[in-house]
């Protein structure tokens, strides 16, 4: 199989791990060139109060980014739950297109309830222009979110193999870990992997909706 680049493109961090995490390192085991991009700087005020400050965000991304064998991590520094998608953010993920030219691109599905997905899920629309960008797909981590009637997945990936690495490098994102409940989160995030892999009879599978693809990893 030709060698291939990856480009998943998320929110927030820790998003592109809960949508596609096991993916992304599946096809870096298969030597793919696989990046990502994240759009907001991941520094946000939790319901409680507790700041987390981009310094630590960056240093969970760095020990996820290592476990899932991320070549590359680029930043944007929108402000968390203020993303826009406008003709500046579009012009700097398109040189970023430019410059690794992704086979591949992976981002949040138009229906997703959260405005900053909303709007990312815009942005890879317009750098995907003009079949700039060949193959697409969108993901959605949690049950509620994209809408259940919005969200309908044609493209499964066997992720048996990588689950595990996965759930750690998730366990990366302390602040995230918290907030949802340790090891729960875990747990529900790996009962959606037994789901998706359930409907096409895996042990474990992550599931995307089709934008367009061209059959590379078919």
């Amino acid at each position: 199989m030709k060698k291939k680049t990856i480009l998943a493109m998320s929110a927030h961090p820790d998003d592109m791990e809960l949508e596609a995490g096991g993916t992304l390192l599946k096809w870096a085991n298969e030597g793919h060139d696989v990046y990502s991009l994240i759009l907001t700087n991941g520094e946000y005020r939790s319901n409680n109060e507790v700041k987390f400050k981009k310094d630590e965000i960056f240093a969970e991304i760095k020990c996820s980014s290592k476990i899932l064998g991320i070549k590359k991590t680029f930043f944007m520094d929108q402000l968390d739950t203020q993303l826009k998608c406008n003709g500046q953010i579009i012009s700097e993920v398109d040189s970023i297109i430019d410059d690794i030219k992704p086979d591949f691109l992976i981002s949040h599905h138009p229906f997703d309830s959260h405005q900053d997905h909303k709007a990312a899920s815009e942005i890879m629309f317009a750098v995907s222009r003009k079949g700039k960008v060949k193959n697409i797909l969108t993901g959605a981590p949690l049950p509620y979110r994209p809408n259940i009637f919005a969200y309908k997945p044609q493209y499964f990936v066997d992720i048996s193999s990588t689950i595990n690495k996965k759930l750690e490098a998730l366990r990366c994102f302390k602040s995230q870990y918290d907030k949802y409940g340790g090891e729960l989160w875990i747990n529900r995030v790996k009962s959606v992997a037994i789901v998706s892999g359930w409907a096409m009879e895996l042990e474990y599978a992550e599931s995307f909706e089709v934008i367009r693809v061209t059959g590379e990893f078919a």
